[in-house]
C-alpha cells in the first residue's frame, strides 16, 4: 500500500474554495496539502489537530467565526459524505464544483520473518495425500501373500 495521498491531482498552486456565510473561504493547495500531512503526523486526534494546524497558519477555522459550517471538532462530513467545495486548477478554464472528503486507512503489515514462504514450484515433489486405510490395505496386502 502507497503512502497517504493528500490531493495528488492537485498542484501547489491549485486553489480550493469552500463557501460560507459572507465570503468564501480560499486555501492554496500546497497550504492545505501540508496542514494535513502535519495533523496526520503529529497527533493521534486527527479532527483537532488539523483545526489548530489551520488556525496556525492564518485559516480561519473556528466555532465562532466563518468556518463554523465546517467545524472540524463536531462535524463528521468530512469523514462521511464530504464537504462541498469548488477548486480552480491552473490552467483550468474556470471552476469546479465537487467535495473534499478525508479517508483513513489502518494497515497491518506482518513482520518479514514471520511471512510464509512459498517455495519454489519447480523443485517441488508431488505426492499422494495419506490416506487412513493405507496401515490397514497394507495389512491386508502382507497377510494375503503370506
Amino acid at each position: 500500500m502507497k503512502d497517504n495521498s493528500f490531493l495528488p491531482e492537485f498542484g501547489e498552486d491549485d486553489v480550493l474554495s469552500f463557501p460560507a456565510k459572507n465570503q468564501p473561504l480560499m486555501f492554496r493547495v500546497g497550504n492545505f496539502r501540508e496542514a494535513l500531512k502535519t495533523a496526520f503526523r503529529d497527533n493521534s486526534q486527527v479532527r483537532y489537530a488539523l483545526c489548530e494546524i489551520l488556525k496556525s497558519q492564518g485559516f480561519q477555522v473556528d466555532t465562532i467565526g466563518t468556518w463554523s459550517e465546517y467545524n472540524f471538532y463536531t462535524d463528521g462530513s468530512w469523514f462521511e459524505e464530504g464537504i462541498g467545495c469548488q477548486s480552480l486548477k491552473i490552467g483550468a478554464k474556470g471552476w469546479q464544483k465537487g467535495k473534499i472528503k478525508l479517508k483513513v486507512c489502518l494497515e497491518f503489515i506482518p513482520d518479514a520473518s514471520e511471512v510464509e514462504k512459498i517455495p519454489d514450484s519447480s523443485n517441488l515433489e508431488i505426492t499422494e495425500p495419506e490416506s487412513p486405510l493405507d496401515d490397514l490395505r497394507q495389512m491386508l496386502n502382507q497377510e494375503n501373500q503370506h
